[in-house]
């Protein structure tokens, strides 16, 4: 049996020391053709995937989804042999890391004459999750770096938190991602929300991995979702739903099937007829990247936010989960001539929860003025220099503004 490393050296020439794997494609034993996808992995910058450079099946894998791995290490193996795995083959295989030059060390020795702090991506994510202040941390990575293993450790140092009542400790905030994304539409949001709240984060009907059930009607999302949250022992929840998400939160929230204590809607789609009608149609229809470049550019207030090959990276997505077939289908029923087949506004202004909207003040495809069909109660934010999508373009405010509406509902 021979074992063939997975590993990764560099993503787009962007210079880092380390990686976050974001997503895995293929489980232990899963057959492998060259040029699969194998996983995913960000950096500051953009996300990389890794494929397969040989035949063969998965043996193992060393850094599990939301880990870090340094640059050069072995994130898991490929085997010749269907069915083998070698002991060790699931255990992180890491390089030694050479101890950093002296100059290096010795500029380390000034940081406030240096005028920044050098960490990892994952780190300065965990340290803004966690309310972690970077500059009473010392780094142990090359040069003084500091990693994600230190930010823990300095949460470990850290008093544990006073459980105020009617605070956040406990809480549950679900979030539902728009028209032809996935779950993963959340990630940065998710890394920023306050301690204390657990965020679920799952795939419509039609979408990502629920790809094989489409669903036809707003009504049978909203069904679906529910049964989904309630088999995940969710009782009672904080909800939030972005663009067609948002229309699938509120018809949850109406539904009653679920005790909802406050409900945050992002351009949501289905208080009046106005959108861009050519939108869906052509995220769903678009077969080369160029096509699909000038739709995914309509989503953001300036497209240079997508990172470059962000196209290609979608229309392979879209392959590998076998979901155009299903957007389509969703698209011709949820959005037929290009407009939404919901209306919403009566329900929206029927919500006796806590209410906010959020909307982009740029937003080419549902246009910000909706806003102004919702209830005198609702509390709105208008976000400057805003599109569509407001999770990937204002990350940390869209959290500020969750945690905020989570902590006054109490």
């Amino acid at each position: 049996m021979a074992l063939h490393p997975i590993t990764i050296d560099s993503a787009g020439g962007e210079y880092m020391d380390s990686v976050l794997v974001v997503d895995w494609a293929k489980a232990p034993g899963d057959p492998v053709a060259k040029g699969d996808l194998l996983l995913t992995v960000e950096t500051a910058k953009a996300a990389t995937e890794i494929e397969a450079d040989r035949d063969g099946w998965l043996a193992g894998i060393a850094f599990a989804e939301g880990t870090e791995a340094p640059v050069g290490a072995v994130l898991g193996h490929l085997t010749d042999v269907e069915g083998d795995t070698a002991s060790g083959a699931s255990e992180p295989d890491l390089p030694s890391e050479p101890a950093p030059p002296v100059a290096a060390a010795r500029a380390n020795d000034l940081p406030l004459a240096r005028g920044r702090i050098v960490a990892s991506p994952l780190a300065r994510r965990l340290a803004a999750q966690k309310a972690v202040d970077l500059g009473g941390v010392t780094g142990t990575g090359p040069g003084g770096r500091i990693k994600a293993r230190d930010v823990e450790r300095a949460l470990r140092r850290m008093p544990a938190p006073a459980v105020v009542p009617g605070g956040t400790a406990g809480a549950t905030l679900v979030l539902l991602h728009g028209f032809g994304a996935d779950k993963t539409a959340w990630r940065q949001v998710r890394a920023l929300m306050p301690r204390g709240i657990r965020t679920v984060a799952p795939d419509l009907p039609g979408h990502g991995g629920q790809a094989a059930t489409p669903a036809l009607s707003l009504e049978d999302i909203a069904a679906d979702l529910s049964a989904r949250i309630e088999a995940l022992g969710i009782e009672e929840m904080h909800l939030a739903g972005h663009s067609l998400g948002g229309a699938a939160a509120l018809a949850l929230a109406a539904s009653g099937r679920q005790v909802v204590r406050s409900l945050t809607l992002i351009a949501p789609a289905g208080l009046g007829p106005e959108m861009n009608r050519g939108f869906v149609a052509g995220l769903t229809e678009a077969e080369t990247p160029e096509a699909l470049d000038f739709w995914l550019g309509q989503m953001v207030a300036d497209a240079a936010l997508l990172p470059e090959g962000f196209a290609e990276a979608v229309l392979a997505q879209m392959a590998r989960q076998g979901t155009r077939v299903p957007l389509q289908r969703m698209a011709r029923n949820l959005f037929p001539g290009g407009r939404p087949a919901f209306d919403l506004t009566a329900t929206l202004s029927a919500t006796d929860v806590p209410l906010r909207l959020i909307w982009g003040r740029e937003d080419n495809v549902l246009p910000p003025a909706l806003a102004d069909r919702a209830p005198d109660h609702a509390a709105l934010h208008l976000l400057r220099g805003v599109g569509h999508v407001p999770p990937l373009e204002a990350p940390a405010l869209v959290a500020r503004i969750l945690g905020e509406t989570i902590l006054g509902a109490g």
